[in-house]
């Protein structure tokens, strides 16, 4: 069931995230031992999941942090395909979206809450 700040979705944004982590975590370690060619079979899943997150999302700073997670993404991607100038790009586009959740935000909490280990630290 959709929280009031999510759009409905067949699929829950729990269950989404967990999917993007795993298929994620999985390209970046084979790409890391050098078996890029199985790495590549997780890219769509990563990248597919990360935009369905961008979409479930309705809180604008949270929505620029994902976008931001996204950019990471697509910055682990394309270096995995050795384009390090889309690499660099997607870096730097990252970067604007921090900035901008946090000129959207009210505060640190608000830009980072949708982070468990950032409510650990228990930021204001």
């Amino acid at each position: 069931m959709a929280q009031e700040h999510e759009r409905p979705f067949p699929v829950s944004k729990d269950a989404l995230d967990t999917l993007n982590s795993i298929s994620w975590f999985m390209m970046d370690a084979f790409w890391m031992l050098e078996k890029t060619s199985f790495g590549k079979i997780f890219v769509l899943p990563t990248i597919l999941s990360g935009f369905l997150l961008l979409y479930i999302e309705k809180r604008r700073t949270v929505f620029w942090i994902n976008l931001a997670i996204n950019s990471w993404i697509w910055m682990n991607t394309f270096w995995m395909f050795e384009k390090l100038s889309w690499a660099r790009a997607s870096f730097v586009f990252g970067l604007v979206c921090v900035v901008a959740a946090l000129f959207e935000a009210k505060s640190l909490r608000e830009t980072f809450s949708h982070f468990r280990r950032f409510r650990i630290l228990n930021l204001r």
